[in-house]
């Protein structure tokens, strides 16, 4: 990785924030309620997490929904999720090392920018319930409002560089999800740094790779050097 990295995008729904498994329990309760075969951790990683829920309601239901039944399909399901973060409080926390190293960034002024498929309901959800205004405004968060094209289409990280006043390849990406990395690549970031939880499938595949992968976010100082960022 080339040091010319000046400002960084993070997803964070399993990444930022651990909660892969209340995401799965969300959908594969709503999928068999819903008439449909459980889903997979491996299926979801791979071909849910990350994307738009759009897109994710026309994969797997109508391919010709309209705009009312993708909405209920979203309601219902994050809905599911929020109530499964609430019965599980002890999982309602940042990923290892993660509220030192955005601590760290906004004392020093690094541009960073919050870059997730997550919609409105759920960044106020955690804005409420985990303290996420202590680094993030909508100043610096990017969200899925329906106005651009999701993961894993580049717009989502195309939004978040133009956020910072900064070409995407002064960038460097943090995700966990293959549809995310693919999202980060199509945008031209400089750098793709896989972060997921260590018990999930990964989202790397044959045409997936990251510049470097790490399970939590512990070893953030030596990630800023290799970067560039922190010297």
């Amino acid at each position: 990785m080339e040091n010319k990295i000046k400002g960084l995008l993070f997803d964070f729904n399993g990444t930022l924030f651990f909660d892969s498994e209340l995401h799965i329990r969300a959908f594969k309760k709503y999928f068999t309620e819903h008439g449909k075969e459980e889903p997979t951790a491996e299926f979801i990683t791979k071909n849910i997490f990350g994307r738009p829920n759009p897109r994710i309601y026309g994969d797997n239901f109508n391919p010709n929904y309209t705009e009312e039944e993708w909405q209920e399909f979203a309601d219902e399901k994050e809905g599911l999720y929020r109530e499964f973060c609430l019965a599980s409080p002890e999982l309602m926390q940042y990923t290892k090392g993660a509220y030192e190293m955005l601590d760290w960034l906004k004392e020093n002024n690094i541009p960073f920018c919050l870059a997730t498929g997550s919609g409105m309901d759920n960044l106020s959800f955690y804005i409420e319930n985990m303290d996420l205004g202590r680094w993030f405004s909508l100043d610096n968060i990017v969200y899925f409002d329906g106005s651009f094209q999701g993961k894993p289409e580049p717009d989502t990280y195309l939004l978040a560089a133009k956020k910072l006043g900064l070409d995407p390849s002064e960038c460097a990406v943090f995700e966990d999800g293959t549809s995310g990395i693919v999202a980060a690549r199509r945008a031209g970031a400089g750098a793709v740094i896989g972060v997921y939880e260590p018990s999930m499938p990964s989202p790397i595949t044959e045409d997936v790779s990251c510049d470097a992968i790490y399970h939590d976010f512990t070893q953030w100082k030596e990630i800023f050097k290799n970067l560039g960022i922190l010297r």
